[in-house]
């Protein structure tokens, strides 16, 4: 018990410490995967994955923080959904929903409790719109971001597919 408490311990510092460096996000977000145990046990686990389903990496950690970035430069953070490495299958895909959702994305770093780790991401769904309720008797305003987020891909030469407002950017084929 007192081991587990101990790494624990050593986990919290080791991220509490990150915060103090004066790192960049791509500094910090190298930091902390290569020096968290855990996350470097997920990253083995994550290549055993990757090798007995015959993938190929299709991002990286830098393509990941530039769309990260560059996804701040946008009128409102849109929602994303994704599909782990780990998982057999996903949760749910904006495709099983007609309308925009009513929640926007979280686009900060994992540690922050945003984003996946990024060698983990399958793939990564992003919807260019946004619904705000206007009340029961009003239909709600949609904000659409659409053409923004396919300029900035393009921008970043990240590559995607695309069906109307949902942008899908794979990790590994």
């Amino acid at each position: 018990m007192k081991m587990q408490y101990m790494k624990k311990e050593k986990t919290h510092n080791l991220y509490k410490s990150v915060e103090n460096l004066n790192l960049t996000l791509f500094e910090k977000y190298k930091y902390l995967t290569e020096n968290d145990t855990n996350i470097i046990k997920l990253k083995e686990q994550v290549a055993r994955i990757v090798a007995s389903k015959n993938l190929s990496s299709v991002m990286n950690d830098t393509k990941w923080l530039e769309l990260q970035e560059g996804i701040s430069t946008l009128p409102f953070p849109p929602a994303y959904n994704e599909k782990l490495i780990q998982w057999d299958k996903a949760k749910f895909t904006f495709n099983d929903f007609p309308s925009p959702p009513k929640y926007q994305g979280d686009w900060s770093s994992f540690w922050e409790e945003g984003l996946p780790i990024f060698f983990t991401i399958e793939w990564l769904e992003i919807r260019g719109t946004y619904q705000i309720p206007q009340g029961r008797l009003v239909s709600p305003k949609i904000l659409d971001e659409t053409e923004e987020i396919h300029q900035l891909l393009h921008k970043l030469n990240i590559p995607f597919e695309q069906e109307k407002d949902v942008f899908t950017i794979f990790g590994y084929k």
